[in-house]
């Protein structure tokens, strides 16, 4: 109608019969060109780029999980480096920065305490726990650098010793160790009881030191409100407390001495033991059991029988005579009781009562043949300014221990430690007996390799 159907038909027309329709004419002037850039350009991907791709991104993969990896172990699995040293602000050098400044080894090397004056405390508590005294001790910074920690106390119980029968102990026990030794300044004591009865009058309440088996009282003391105060240059050799004595007169104290071992019973108090006087024979209801005007124990000291006038002990068999098959040294003993060594050496010997009690030779090298006393002291450093008690025993210097349970003498290179042994006891049965032991001893030749004493000719081990 309006002729689109025709013109289409003759386009198709035109296009089947094979006819060349000419391009429209269009002006140069007119055509317009797009730059190069915003052209789009015909790419077309080949095999070969695709497999570089794909390596270039494996391997860019493989990178990346390595990369995570060291961080990871780094972060958390790898140990913590050390870091420099600090130095506080203060010890830092002028104008030297924090960064810079490393410590001097003498600087951050440890230097020795400087003692000072130290305070020592006990307390004594009761069956319920409750306080009922104590003891201070202060030490001076002299005594803390000789003795270090080797000051102390100990507090015991009534059950721990046995206590004179007079006086009532008030707040508690108090061991102060080391006991018996002097000190280089004197130590400063505060000794208190948490009550005393106001029946007790204050003039019978005092502190007081057990000494042996009676209670000493100390010296210069000053009453307090809490108790009492003293000064002391050496320690007392037994436990102290607060006591009151109403019945005794108080016991000087001027001069603090060690405790040594009280004799057991003495019936007749003729200075042998019950247990000695049954052992010598002799009467323990009279001092001279053979009436001839001198006394048993004087008898027996003098090397006399006690059972006869004029008769010597030598000759009454009480007595035998040990020697020793390897050091040649020889003793008499109570024949009756066990002579034994310990092991084939013969360095150490006992001498067995039948009580607990025995005595006691053990033998030390001293290659250096270092003076006795000076050898003790080496030994003993905390009984350095302790005036020692010396004898002559078989011709040589010897050294007794403070309690006097102990001789050491020296010959030839060895140390003989005589020794009276106790035991558990706190009193000792044997002291004449103890005494004509140590005397009597006798220093010997030591044997040479392979050969004994008896051999060479010092005699039989026993007699």
């Amino acid at each position: 109608m309006f002729g689109f159907g025709k013109k289409k038909s003759e386009e198709k027309q035109n296009a089947a019969s094979g006819q060349i329709v000419p391009a429209a004419a269009i002006s140069d002037d007119k055509f317009v060109v797009m730059p190069e850039q915003y052209v789009p350009r015909a790419t077309r991907t080949t095999g070969a780029g695709m497999n570089k791709k794909v390596l270039l991104l494996t391997f860019g993969a493989f990178i990346f999980l390595g990369a995570f990896g060291a961080v990871l172990y780094a972060v958390i699995l790898a140990p913590e480096a050390p870091g420099p040293a600090l130095v506080p602000i203060t010890e830092r050098g002028a104008g030297q920065s924090a960064e810079t400044q490393t410590p001097d080894a003498a600087e951050i090397a440890e230097q020795p305490a400087v003692p000072t004056e130290t305070i020592v405390r006990g307390q004594a508590l009761d069956a319920q726990n409750l306080l009922i005294g104590s003891l201070a001790v202060t030490v001076p910074a002299t005594v803390v650098q000789q003795y270090g920690s080797g000051i102390g106390i100990t507090v015991l119980t009534e059950d721990d010793l046995a206590l004179p029968s007079e006086g009532v102990v008030l707040g508690g026990l108090y061991s102060l160790y080391p006991a018996g030794v002097t000190f280089t300044e004197p130590l400063s004591i505060e000794l208190s009881a948490a009550s005393i009865p106001d029946s007790y009058d204050p003039a019978d309440v005092y502190p007081a030191y057990l000494r042996g088996v009676r209670w000493e009282e100390l010296p210069d003391y000053q009453t307090t409100l809490s108790g009492f105060a003293a000064i002391l240059e050496k320690a007392p050799s037994g436990p102290l407390a607060v006591i009151w004595n109403p019945e005794e007169e108080h016991l000087s104290g001027e001069d603090l001495s060690f405790t040594r071992a009280f004799p057991t019973v003495d019936t007749d108090a003729d200075g042998l033991t019950d247990a000695e006087e049954a052992l010598f024979g002799t009467s323990a209801a009279s001092p001279d059991t053979d009436s001839d005007s001198y006394l048993d124990l004087e008898e027996i000291q003098n090397g006399y029988s006690p059972l006869a006038a004029g008769a010597l002990l030598s000759e009454s068999g009480l007595f035998g005579t040990y020697t020793n098959a390897t050091y040649g040294y020889r003793v008499e003993y109570p024949a009756h009781w066990l002579a034994d060594s310990l092991d084939q050496s013969n360095k150490q010997v006992l001498f067995i009562s039948d009580t607990e009690e025995f005595f006691e030779i053990l033998i030390v090298e001293n290659p250096l043949n270092t003076p006795i006393i000076d050898w003790f002291r080496g030994q003993s450093p905390s009984l350095a300014n302790v005036k020692l008690e010396v004898v002559v025993i078989s011709g040589a210097p010897s050294v007794w221990s403070p309690d006097g349970l102990t001789l050491y003498t020296a010959s030839n290179g060895l140390i003989y430690i005589i020794t009276y042994n106790n035991g558990t006891s706190d009193e000792i049965s044997w002291p004449n007996v103890f005494k004509h032991f140590y005397s009597s001893f006798t220093f010997g030749e030591t044997s040479t390799e392979g050969e004994t004493a008896e051999e060479a000719g010092t005699g039989a081990a026993l007699e």
